[in-house]
């Protein structure tokens, strides 16, 4: 039985930059969190809480949460700071920067267009990037290892996920004007803010659902995430829910960047026309769901027993 989302997040984890980054941006990964949390087994919460509050002091994670008892907004508040974590390491400002793998957050699935909207043809040349390599070694380091590391690992889990089904995480498109590949859009220039493509489609679940005027941030938080779900239930994804393998989810995103991402009327040096950004949305609010389904299944097989 589906429980209902309860959640509760405070205005500094929900502090969202007004240019998003990374994938999806820290609002978008605490979603994923969300939906992941809704779904995951007693057990499953109670031993990732306590990874979490095992974390090495010097890596920053879980930081200003309580070693105690926590209550279950703080439990899903700490949570969800772990969904963006890896990407708040990039700082060297931060205490666990030496954590910092920029390579692991991507897989570039290189294939080719000779000219824009042309046919997709598909590339001899390796993929580039960790996020797959470094996955089983994650999971393994989930259960096997000290807490510690554990803590680490879970952190990371809860991030690739998220990152792994947005669909410029696993697609470097070859053109004429960028022969060794767009580095996920980041090469495809836009003119304003988002400066390109990659950005702009990180931001798509903050810029299209903001927090409204007197809107606490808890009640934010479960209207976004609440809708997606109930716009994008489990029971759709019967099929999707089947394939567990990260390779797998890696092929659907670079599909999904075939198809959606780089398509009439895109421009480069343009920002997209509300239309695309619209069909965008809606190609990005399936994946977010499903990424929170795998997320909530993969934690609960590995510890939720």
């Amino acid at each position: 039985m589906k429980r209902t989302l309860t959640l509760c997040m405070t205005g500094g984890l929900l502090a969202v930059s007004a240019t998003p980054a990374f994938a999806w941006d820290e609002f978008g990964h605490v979603v994923v969190a969300a939906v992941a949390w809704d779904g995951m087994t007693p057990q499953a919460r109670a031993r990732a809480i306590q990874l979490l509050q095992s974390a090495p002091p010097g890596s920053g994670l879980g930081r200003g949460f309580s070693s105690g008892s926590l209550s279950p907004a703080e439990q899903l508040r700490l949570f969800g700071s772990a969904s963006h974590w890896p990407d708040d390491i990039r700082s060297p400002r931060h205490p666990g920067h030496g954590l910092h793998r920029g390579n692991r957050h991507f897989v570039n699935l290189f294939w080719e267009q000779r000219f824009d909207f042309g046919p997709v043809r598909t590339a001899t040349r390796p993929p580039f990037g960790d996020l797959l390599n470094d996955m089983p070694a994650l999971r393994r380091d989930l259960t096997g290892s000290s807490r510690g590391d554990a803590a680490i690992a879970l952190a990371w889990i809860i991030h690739l996920v998220g990152d792994i089904h947005q669909p410029l995480h696993s697609s470097s498109r070859i053109t004429p004007l960028d022969p060794n590949g767009d580095r996920g859009g980041n090469d495809f220039g836009l003119r304003g803010s988002p400066d390109n493509l990659h950005s702009f489609w990180d931001g798509l679940i903050t810029r299209n659902h903001r927090q409204r005027s007197g809107e606490s941030a808890q009640a934010y938080l479960q209207r976004v995430a609440g809708g997606i779900s109930s716009r994008n239930p489990r029971s759709r994804f019967t099929a999707e829910l089947a394939a567990t393998n990260p390779d797998d989810w890696a092929r659907e995103s670079l599909v999904l960047a075939q198809r959606s991402v780089y398509r009439n009327p895109l421009r480069r040096e343009r920002l997209p026309s509300r239309a695309y950004e619209l069909r965008a949305l809606a190609a990005a609010e399936p994946r977010i769901a499903l990424a929170g389904y795998r997320l909530a299944d993969l934690l609960n097989q590995a510890i939720g027993r």
